[in-house]
């Protein structure tokens, strides 16, 4: 296996990677065509590390994607690449309408009610392994040499959300990792996550 940086001529396996990883989730529910145009405007942002691990035939086998900052970083790409998402917003208006209103709400993954969370750190946006793969060490790998690329570069701090319920071995895997839960908090419309944090 073999960690690389993440560009745009790997666009078409990270999708396929995610939508195998995530089925049924949210945003692999959106289609392929939004899931290109998400991962695309991230992998061209200068403030986002994406890695790879690759296997000897140099297939995508899992990656991670980061926020160098977390405060507004969503935002920002859908500023930035607004004219695409705005083209695959009326798509979901017209196959699926209350998405646009999902999307919108969720565009910030913290809780309202937490007074001290500043956003002032990196997060981890999406981390997958192939299915077919897990139990190889894939995450560990991608965590490590994550924090490892963030720590060379100055910051300090990584966040990452995940499922409240019915989520303990995600949930005990960063804690081994040296992640402790910040807070909970509930997604639009009623879907409870921890945020986890870790000094690194």
């Amino acid at each position: 296996m073999i960690v690389k940086n993440l560009d745009n001529t790997h666009l078409a396996q990270i999708v396929a990677l995610h939508e195998e990883a995530f089925k049924g989730f949210f945003l692999s529910e959106l289609g392929t065509s939004f899931l290109k145009q998400y991962y695309k405007a991230v992998l061209k942002n200068i403030n986002a590390l994406n890695l790879g691990v690759f296997d000897e035939k140099n297939q995508l086998i899992g990656f991670a994607v980061t926020a160098k900052k977390s405060l507004g970083f969503n935002k920002t790409i859908i500023k930035e690449n607004f004219f695409n998402f705005f083209t695959e917003g009326l798509k979901i208006i017209f196959s699926r309408p209350k998405a646009i209103y999902r999307i919108i709400k969720n565009l910030d993954k913290k809780s309202k009610d937490v007074k001290n969370d500043s956003g002032e750190y990196c997060e981890l946006l999406s981390i997958a392994t192939h299915p077919k793969k897990q139990g190889l060490g894939i995450g560990k790998l991608l965590l490590s040499e994550t924090e490892k690329q963030l720590k060379a570069e100055g910051f300090t701090l990584l966040a990452l959300t995940t499922d409240f319920f019915n989520n303990d071995p995600v949930v005990r895997f960063y804690e081994k990792s040296g992640y402790t839960i910040y807070y909970d908090f509930k997604t639009y419309p009623n879907r409870k996550m921890y945020k986890l944090i870790k000094n690194i």
